[in-house]
C-alpha cells in the first residue's frame, strides 16, 4: 500500500511539473508572438518611412542584386518594383562604369576597406531608356544572418548641376562685361592722368596759388587712383597662362627697380624705401614681369595703408631659405587686425574701416595667385597700429605647380 501511495504521489508531482512546463511554454510562445508582431510592425514602419522618403533608397544583397526599392527610386530611375527587384544594380549604372563598380564590390568583400561607404559622392546614374543623369549617393553597409548588404540613399542633382552651369555661364558673362568696361575706361583715364601731369608741370612755372595747386593735386591723385583701380581690375579678371614663363630672375634687382619707381613717384611725400639683403641671393626661376607685379602691388598696398605716420617706411627684405627665397615686404603703417589676415587675399575683399578702406580689393589676390602659380606660398604678419609684413617664398628651381587658372 505504501508503494502504491508513493507511485501515486510521484505521478501527481510529474503532472504538476508538466503543467508548469506547459504554462512556461505558453508564456514563451506568447512572448514570441509579441516579439514577432513588434518586429513585423517595426519592419512595416521602416518600410513605410522608406517608401515615403523623398530620396531614392535602394538595398542590394551580397550578390549585388536589388532587394529593396522605394517609390522615389521608381520615379527617379523609371523602373517599377516588380521590374527591378532581383536585378543586378549595374542596370542603374552607365555601361562604362560597371566594371569599376564590380571590382570595387569585390575589393570591399575581400579587404573590408571602404572607398565610397560612409561618405557622399557625386556619380552618374542610368534611367530606364538609357538616359544618364547626375546623382548624389550616400552608401552604407549592414549585416544580417552573416551576410553583407548595401543600402544607398540617392538624390537626383540634375537641377543643381544645371543651376551651377547657368551660374558659371553668367559669371563668365559678367567678368567679360567688366573686362570690356574696364578696358574701355582705361584709355581715357590714362589720357586724363597724362594731361593733368602736363598741366601741373606747366602751371608750376607760374606764381604759386594755393587753391589752384590744391585742385591740381586732387585731380592728379584721383586720376592716378582710377588708373590703379582699372589696372588691378583687368589683372584680377585676366585668365593667366597655364604655366608662368620662367627665366633666371635676380630678386634683389627686381626689388630695387620697384623701390626706385616709388621713390620717383612719391619720394617728396617723405616716404623712405629700403631693400635689405644680408647675403648673396641666388637667382630664382620665375616670370620676371609677374614677380615685379607682385612686389609692386605689395609696396603699393603698403603706401595706401600707411596712415598719417610722421616717418613712413617701407622695406623689402630678402633671405636665403634653403630651397627657396623668402621675401618680406614690411611697413610701419596702420596694420591689419588678426581676423582679416587670411581674408585680405580674397578677391574684392576690403576691410570696412575708414583708415583701411580703399583700393580695388584685387591687388593682394593677384599677388597670391602669382606666388602660388610659382609654387610658393604667401601670408601676412601684423600688429594693428604698428604695421604689417607680407611674407612670400619663391622656389629657387622650377618646381612643378598647378596651373594658375586652376587655382
Amino acid at each position: 500500500m505504501d508503494d502504491e501511495q508513493k507511485s501515486r504521489q510521484e505521478l501527481i508531482e510529474e503532472l504538476a511539473r508538466l503543467r508548469r512546463r506547459m504554462v512556461e511554454l505558453e508564456a514563451a510562445e506568447a512572448k514570441s508572438r509579441e516579439a514577432e508582431a513588434a518586429l513585423r510592425e517595426s519592419n512595416e514602419r521602416g518600410r513605410a518611412i522608406a517608401q515615403a522618403a523623398v530620396d531614392a533608397i535602394i538595398s542590394v544583397n551580397v550578390e549585388d542584386k536589388i532587394i529593396f526599392w522605394n517609390r522615389a527610386a521608381s520615379e527617379m530611375f523609371g523602373y517599377t518594383e516588380d521590374e527591378i527587384l532581383g536585378k543586378p544594380v549595374t542596370a542603374l549604372i552607365p555601361p562604362r562604369y560597371r566594371a569599376a563598380h564590380s571590382a570595387g564590390v569585390r575589393r570591399f568583400r575581400e579587404t573590408r576597406k571602404p572607398v565610397l561607404i560612409g561618405r557622399t559622392a557625386e556619380l552618374l546614374g542610368l534611367r530606364k531608356g538609357g538616359i544618364e543623369f547626375p546623382l548624389e549617393l550616400s552608401l552604407s553597409t549592414w549585416t544580417a544572418r552573416g551576410e553583407t548588404y548595401f543600402t544607398g540613399i540617392i538624390r537626383d542633382i540634375s537641377d543643381r548641376k544645371e543651376a551651377e552651369r547657368a551660374l558659371a555661364e553668367r559669371t563668365e558673362e559678367l567678368e567679360s562685361l567688366v573686362q570690356t568696361v574696364a578696358h574701355d575706361l582705361k584709355s581715357p583715364v590714362v589720357g586724363i592722368a597724362g594731361l593733368v601731369r602736363l598741366l601741373k608741370k606747366s602751371v608750376s612755372e607760374l606764381p604759386p596759388e594755393e587753391k589752384r595747386d590744391e585742385i591740381l593735386e586732387q585731380l592728379l591723385t584721383t586720376s592716378s587712383n582710377m588708373e590703379d583701380f582699372l589696372k588691378d581690375l583687368l589683372d584680377g579678371l585676366r585668365p593667366d597662362p597655364v604655366e608662368p614663363s620662367r627665366e633666371p630672375v635676380c630678386l634683389r634687382e627686381a626689388a630695387e627697380q620697384v623701390v626706385s619707381l616709388y621713390r620717383s613717384r612719391i619720394g617728396e611725400r617723405g616716404f623712405e624705401f629700403k631693400v635689405l639683403c644680408e647675403t648673396v641671393i641666388p637667382p630664382v626661376q620665375a616670370d620676371k614681369h609677374r614677380i615685379a607685379q607682385a612686389l609692386d602691388n605689395l609696396v603699393g598696398n603698403a603706401v595706401k595703408h600707411m596712415g598719417n605716420r610722421p616717418d613712413p617706411t617701407i622695406a623689402i627684405e630678402l633671405r636665403d631659405n634653403s630651397d627657396s627665397v623668402l621675401v618680406l615686404v614690411s611697413d610701419n603703417g596702420v596694420g591689419i587686425p588678426p581676423q582679416y589676415w587670411k581674408r585680405v587675399f580674397d578677391r574684392f575683399f576690403r576691410i570696412k574701416k575708414s583708415n583701411l578702406d580703399g583700393g580695388s580689393g584685387l591687388g593682394l589676390s593677384i599677388v597670391k595667385r602669382i606666388i602660388e602659380g610659382h609654387g610658393g606660398r604667401i601670408w601676412v604678419e601684423s600688429e594693428e597700429g604698428k604695421g604689417a609684413t607680407f611674407c612670400f617664398t619663391i622656389p629657387k628651381g622650377a618646381a612643378p605647380t598647378a596651373s594658375l587658372h586652376e587655382q
